[in-house]
């Protein structure tokens, strides 16, 4: 009955006072799939160029579903989200930047600021002060100017770019000991390319340290796009990816990255390293 009168309520309200993105959201959270592809559906109608609404219909509806959030998606929302990013995360328990940490923690020696470091994806630079104690030089990238903004105001970045996080790694070959990168793959389905162009920016020896959102049922995929707009990874497509790359896969732990809901987002913390 409420996710009747909620459509009800969408249809009367005016054009611009309808809350769209809050209903089918809502509807997700719900298990109620069709109807939130119903919403979006309708909104594409009003909006055919909307970046945002295609994304979020592909991934409730299954159909053409992109192999990667486009750049346009990735900086409406986060353009958007910026401002409230650091206090909506620390509320569902988010550990992704610890996760991160701890990864580098058990793989390199005590931290001396003795490693050129790219946090691809930096957002609001949430693992920038997890990591700079090993920084000889620590960059960051994200396609989000709103998000740059905040990560700035941490003050302990030596270089912020604007850029999509693939272009930024093949722009800078031979350039990093290690590459980090917190929940920013979820917007990647197939992941050749960044496997690829982190093979390219790493040094011999360099760390590759990231983390993704686990696709765990048996149906033989190697990653979906969930309802949630987020990509989910299968294990073995890691192991493959990576190999494929070059990029030899040391340990890929599942662990619980946030909550959603009150319930647990689980995920795979990988760290691969480049030979010599």
């Amino acid at each position: 009955e409420g996710i009747q009168a909620a459509n009800k309520a969408l249809v009367l309200l005016p054009p611009h006072k309808r809350r769209r993105d809050s209903y089918a959201r809502a509807l997700v959270l719900a298990g109620e799939i069709e109807q939130a592809a119903a919403i979006f559906r309708a909104w594409l109608a009003e909006e055919p160029d909307n970046p945002y609404v295609r994304h979020h219909l592909a991934a409730c509806s299954g159909d053409d579903v992109p192999e990667r959030a486009s750049d346009g998606y990735v900086e409406h929302l986060f353009d958007n989200f910026a401002s409230t990013f650091d206090a909506k995360l620390a509320k569902l328990r988010y550990r992704a930047p610890q996760l991160v940490a701890d990864a580098l923690c058990s793989s390199l020696p005590a931290p001396a600021h003795q490693f050129d470091i790219a946090d691809v994806g930096c957002g609001t630079g949430l693992c920038g002060p997890l990591v700079k104690a090993w920084a000889r030089r620590l960059s960051g990238c994200d396609l989000s100017g709103a998000m740059l903004d905040q990560a700035r105001q941490r003050d302990v970045y030596d270089v912020l770019e604007k850029a999509e996080l693939v272009q930024f790694l093949k722009d800078h070959p031979d350039s990093f000991d290690i590459v980090v990168s917190a929940d920013t793959l979820c917007y990647f389905g197939d992941l050749r390319g960044v496997t690829q162009a982190a093979r390219c920016a790493l040094r011999a020896g360099g760390q590759f340290v990231f983390t993704v959102e686990a696709l765990t049922e048996g149906d033989g995929v190697s990653y979906r796009l969930l309802a949630n707009g987020r990509y989910a990874h299968r294990f073995a497509y890691l192991q493959s990816v990576l190999s494929e790359a070059g990029l030899h896969p040391q340990r890929i732990a599942g662990e619980v990255l946030r909550e959603e809901s009150a319930l647990p987002v689980h995920g795979w913390l990988v760290t691969a390293s480049r030979g010599s």
